[in-house]
C-alpha cells in the first residue's frame, strides 16, 4: 500500500468531483466496476471549493493498494479513518469536509482509495492544507504501520523492485485493455524499450551480464552509444532508431549485482525481517504519534475555533484483523445492517418476546452471533429441543380393565372348585401383577426426571429472558445513540451554507479593512516610491520610483477605500490590493497573509521618512483619471491648429501662458480646466475637431496670474484668450475662459475670480462673443461682479468673436503689405 497526493488544486471543484465519481473515463469506455462513493457529499464539496478565493483551493491524492493485497471493505474503512485521523490531527470532524471515491476497475483489479479535500478550515475560512512541502517524511511512518502491521505489500521493498520499469507504457496496457473490452481501437505503438530489455534479459539468463558495467558493455558491442547515465538509469542511442531511450529499473540502478545467494539463503533472511516485523510496528507507531502531535499542536493554535486533546487526536487506528476484542454491537448492526441500522433496530426492539412462553419459542439472537449469510447464524448456541416424555395413562387403564375383568371372572366362578381353575390364567394373572408394579415404578422414575427437566428449561428460559432485556436496553442506546449521530450529521449539514456564508463575510471584511484602514500612500513608500511635491495636490498624492513607474493615489469619497492611478497605463489602477497583484505577482491568499500586519498593529516600518504619510482628501475616482491623463502630457511649443487660428510661437511661449497649453499624444492641442482643487477637465482642439475630456468636469481654462494684474478679461473660449492678447498685449491682465455655457461649479469658481481682481483694486472685461448667446452669457456674468467693481462689455465690431476678428485683421495685414511693395520689377 502506498500514499500519494497529487499536484494541482487550482481549478474548479466540478472538474476533480466529476473525474473522480462520472461512470467513463477520458476516452469514453465505461468504468467497470463503477466508482463507489464511500464518504462525504460530492456536491456538498463542490460548493466548499467554488467558494474559496484562494490560489490552491482543493487537494488530492490516492491510497494505492497491490493487487495481491485486496484489502476487505472493513479493512477500507479503518484506513480511512486513521488516514483523516492523521492528515487533520487535532481537528474536529466539522471543521474539515473530505470526499472519498473507490476505484477498483485499474489493470489487476487494484484498489484505489482516491480523496478530495478542500484546502481551507471551515470555522474560520483559513487556508489548511494537510500536504505541505515534506509530506512524504509525514505520512511514511503511517503507511509503515500499516503495511507491516497488515502484510501488505510495501513500495520501499527491495524484494519489489521491478527488473524493468515500463513507465507509461502500464496505464497504456491498462487502458487498450478497457478499450478491447468495449470493443474499440486500442493505441497501437512500437517499444523499443522492450526489445533492448528483452536482449539484455536473454544475456543476464546466460550468464554474461552480473552487473550494470556488463550492460553497458553489452548495448555498445551492439553499436548502442551511452549518452547519458544516472543513479538509475541509462539513456542510450542508435542511429537506426534514430531516437534517445531511456531505460530504468532494477538492473539499470547503479548499486545493481546479479543475486547469488541461494534459495535457503534468502529464505533465512526473510524468516530474520519477519522477526523485527513487531519492532518495525512499534517504531512507525512512535514516530507517527510524536508527528501527528506536533501537527494537532500547530492545527490548534492556526484554527482556535475547537481545542480538543491532542493524545486523544493521535491515536493510531489498530488493525482490524489484529484486534482480538468483542466487536461492539452498535458496529455489528452498522456493518451487517448498512443505511437500515436504525430502521432494524427499531422494529427489532418491538419484536422481541415479552413472555416467557414466547423467548423460548422464537430463540432471540444474542449479541455475540455473526450473520454469515442466507440467514446461517456462526457461533450460535443451538438450542436442543428434548421431547419430554409424557406418562401415557392408557396403558395403566388398560392392565385396570384387564384386572377388573378377571377379578370379575374369578367372582363369578369362585363358587366353582378352585381345583378346575385354569392354570395359565392363574400364570396370565400372576404376569399382570408384576408387569403393574413395574409399570408404576417406571412412572415415578420418568416423574422424578420430567420434573428435573422442567426445572432446567425454567432456568434456561429465565436466563434467555434476562439477556433478551440487555439485548432491548442496548438497542435502545444504539437508537439513542443514533439518532443523536445523525441529528448532529443533520446539523452540521445544515450549518455548511452558514459556516460558507460567514467565511465569505470575514474575507469581505477583512478586504474592506485593507481598502480603508491602510495608507497607500504609506505603502507605496516602502516599496521604493517617492513623492513628487511639485505635481501633488490635497486630494492627490503623486508618487514615482527609480524605475519611472508613477502613480497617483486618492481616497473615494463614495466608499473611503484608498486607490491609485497609473501615468503610464489607464488598465493599472484600483486599490491596495491591486496594487500589490500587479507590482508583486500575488495571490488574493498571499496578499491578505502582506497586509494583516498593517492593521493587527505586527507591522514595523523599515524605511525612514522625516515626514508621515499625508492622507489625500476624498475624491471621485474620475477626477484621478483625468489628473492621470493630463499627466502624461506635455506642454506645447507650436501647433498647426493654433498657427491656423492666428496663434503665434511668440504668444504661446509668453510668460503669462505659460503652462496652460499642452499636447497629448495624438496631437491635439489641449486647454486644462482647473476649480479649486486642481485639473478637472480638459478642452480638446484640432483641425475640424471640438471635444471635452471624458468623465472630466467644467472649471475654468485661465493664465497666469501676478500681484501686480489690474484688469480680467473673461471669453467663451481659450482660442479668444489668446486672440484678445494679440489685440491688447497687457502684462497686468489676466485671462480667464468658461467654455461656453456655465454650470453651478463655475459660477462659484467666477464669483471668486471677481472677488480677487476687485480687492487687488482691477476692473473685468466681459468679452464674450458677438451673437445672442454672447450677449446672455454676459449679461449672466455681470451678476457675480461685487458690488463696486469697474465692469465692461468689450465685442468685435463686425466679426463673431475674438478670434475671427484677429483672422481678419492678420489677412487684411498681409494684403497691405503685398500692395506695399508693389509690382516686382
Amino acid at each position: 500500500m502506498l500514499v500519494k497526493f497529487f499536484n494541482g488544486g487550482q481549478g474548479k471543484g466540478g472538474g476533480i468531483v466529476d473525474y473522480l465519481t462520472r461512470e467513463k473515463d477520458g476516452k469514453g469506455v465505461k468504468r467497470e466496476p463503477l466508482p463507489e462513493v464511500l464518504k462525504g457529499d460530492p456536491e456538498q464539496i463542490v460548493q466548499i471549493i467554488d467558494s474559496l478565493d484562494f490560489k490552491y483551493k482543493y487537494q488530492t491524492g490516492v491510497i494505492s493498494f497491490a493487487p495481491e493485497d485486496a484489502p476487505t471493505e472493513k479493512q477500507q474503512q479503518a484506513l480511512i479513518d486513521s488516514f483523516e485521523k492523521t492528515a487533520f490531527a487535532g481537528l474536529e470532524p466539522d471543521q474539515y469536509d473530505i470526499l472519498w471515491v473507490k476505484h477498483s476497475h485499474t489493470s489487476g483489479e487494484r484498489v484505489e482509495l482516491h480523496f478530495v479535500t478542500p484546502r481551507v478550515e471551515l470555522s474560520t475560512g483559513k487556508s489548511l492544507n494537510i500536504a505541505p512541502p515534506g509530506w512524504k517524511n509525514y505520512f511514511c511512518h503511517w503507511r509503515d504501520y500499516w503495511n507491516y502491521t497488515e502484510g501488505w505489500a510495501r513500495p520501499d521493498d527491495p524484494n519489489r523492485a521491478r527488473v524493468y520499469q515500463p513507465g507509461y507504457h502500464a496505464l497504456i496496457d491498462a487502458q487498450n485493455q478497457r478499450l478491447s473490452q468495449a470493443g474499440l481501437a486500442t493505441i497501437s505503438r512500437h517499444d523499443y524499450r522492450k526489445v533492448i530489455h528483452n536482449y539484455i534479459e536473454e544475456n543476464i539468463k546466460l550468464g554474461r551480464i552480473h552487473n550494470r558495467e556488463d550492460i553497458i558493455k553489452t548495448l555498445e558491442d551492439a553499436n548502442f552509444q551511452i549518452t547519458r547515465t544516472g543513479d538509475n538509469y541509462l539513456t542510450v542511442y542508435r542511429e537506426s532508431l534514430n531516437k534517445r531511450i531511456r531505460l530504468k529499473g532494477g538492473i539499470y540502478d547503479a548499486s545493481w549485482r546479479l543475486e547469488s545467494r541461494t534459495p535457503a539463503e534468502i529464505g533465512a533472511g526473510e524468516e530474520a525481517n519477519r522477526g523485527t516485523t513487531q519492532q518495525r510496528i512499534k517504531q512507525a507507531q512512535t514516530e507517527l504519534r510524536n508527528r501527528m502531535s506536533k501537527r494537532a499542536e500547530y492545527f490548534q493554535q492556526r484554527y482556535p475555533t475547537h481545542q480538543t486533546e491532542i493524545t486523544e487526536s493521535t491515536q493510531v487506528v489498530s488493525s482490524p484483523t489484529r484486534s482480538n476484542d468483542r466487536e461492539p454491537l452498535n458496529r455489528f448492526l452498522s456493518r451487517q445492517l448498512g443505511d437500515d441500522a436504525i430502521l432494524s433496530s427499531s422494529s427489532q426492539q418491538d419484536n422481541q418476546p415479552t413472555s416467557r412462553e414466547s423467548t423460548t419459542t422464537e430463540n432471540p439472537r444474542t449479541p455475540q452471533e455473526k450473520d454469515l449469510g442466507n440467514r446461517t447464524l456462526s457461533e450460535q448456541q443451538r438450542q436442543i429441543h428434548h421431547h419430554s416424555p409424557q406418562l401415557s395413562t392408557e396403558p395403566t387403564n388398560s392392565m385396570e380393565m384387564q384386572q377388573q375383568t378377571l377379578s370379575q371372572t374369578i367372582e363369578e366362578e369362585n363358587d366353582r372348585p378352585r381345583k378346575t381353575t385354569n392354570p395359565d390364567l392363574q400364570k396370565l394373572h400372576l404376569t399382570i401383577r408384576t408387569r403393574q408394579k413395574e409399570t408404576e415404578r417406571t412412572y415415578q422414575q420418568l416423574a422424578q426426571q420430567t420434573g428435573t427437566e422442567q426445572t432446567e428449561t425454567e432456568r434456561r428460559n429465565q436466563e434467555l429472558h434476562q439477556q433478551s432485556e440487555q439485548t432491548n436496553q442496548q438497542l435502545n442506546q444504539l437508537h439513542q445513540h443514533l439518532e443523536q449521530q445523525n441529528r448532529r450529521i443533520r446539523e452540521s449539514l445544515q450549518r455548511h451554507p452558514e459556516r460558507l456564508r460567514r467565511i465569505k463575510m470575514k474575507q469581505t471584511e477583512e478586504l474592506e479593512t485593507f481598502k480603508t484602514q491602510i495608507n497607500l500612500v504609506e505603502y507605496a513608500q516602502t516599496q521604493g516610491y517617492e513623492i513628487d511635491k511639485n505635481k501633488t495636490s490635497q486630494n492627490c498624492i503623486v508618487l514615482k520610483d527609480h524605475l519611472g513607474d508613477k502613480i497617483l493615489v486618492g481616497i473615494d469619497k463614495n466608499d473611503g477605500h484608498y486607490f491609485y492611478s497609473s501615468v503610464k497605463d489607464d488598465r493599472d489602477k484600483g486599490s491596495i490590493i491591486d496594487f500589490i497583484q500587479k507590482r508583486r505577482s500575488l495571490n488574493l491568499g498571499e496578499v491578505r497573509k502582506e497586509l494583516r500586519p498593517w492593521v493587527e498593529g505586527g507591522y514595523t516600518a523599515t524605511y525612514k521618512h522625516s515626514e508621515a504619510a499625508p492622507k489625500p482628501k476624498p475624491t471621485t475616482p474620475d477626477r484621478h483619471k483625468i489628473i492621470a491623463q493630463f499627466d502624461s502630457m506635455r506642454e506645447i511649443a507650436n501647433h498647426a491648429y493654433l498657427q491656423h487660428r492666428g496663434i503665434d510661437q511668440q504668444t504661446i511661449e509668453s510668460d503669462r501662458f505659460s503652462g496652460t497649453i499642452y499636447i497629448d499624444s495624438r496631437k491635439n492641442v489641449i486647454f486644462p480646466h482647473r476649480d479649486r482643487e486642481g485639473v478637472c477637465g480638459y478642452e480638446i482642439r484640432n483641425q475640424q475637431f471640438k471635444g471635452f475630456s471624458e468623465s472630466g468636469t467644467k472649471g475654468l481654462w485661465h493664465s497666469q496670474t501676478t500681484p501686480d494684474d489690474k484688469q480680467l478679461v473673461i471669453c467663451e473660449s481659450p482660442i479668444d484668450c489668446l486672440s484678445y492678447y494679440r489685440f491688447f498685449d497687457d502684462d497686468q491682465t489676466r485671462y480667464f475662459a468658461t467654455g461656453g455655457t456655465l454650470s453651478e461649479n463655475q459660477k462659484d469658481l467666477i464669483r471668486g475670480a471677481f472677488e480677487k481682481i476687485h480687492k487687488q483694486g482691477g476692473q473685468i472685461v466681459i468679452a464674450t462673443d458677438r451673437d445672442e448667446a454672447g450677449e446672455k452669457l454676459a449679461l449672466e456674468l455681470a451678476k457675480f461682479a461685487p458690488e463696486g467693481v469697474q465692469i465692461s462689455r468689450e465685442a468685435p465690431d463686425y466679426q463673431k468673436d475674438w478670434n475671427e476678428a484677429l483672422i481678419v485683421a492678420i489677412r487684411e495685414q498681409q494684403k497691405k503689405s503685398e500692395r506695399s511693395r508693389g509690382p516686382a520689377l
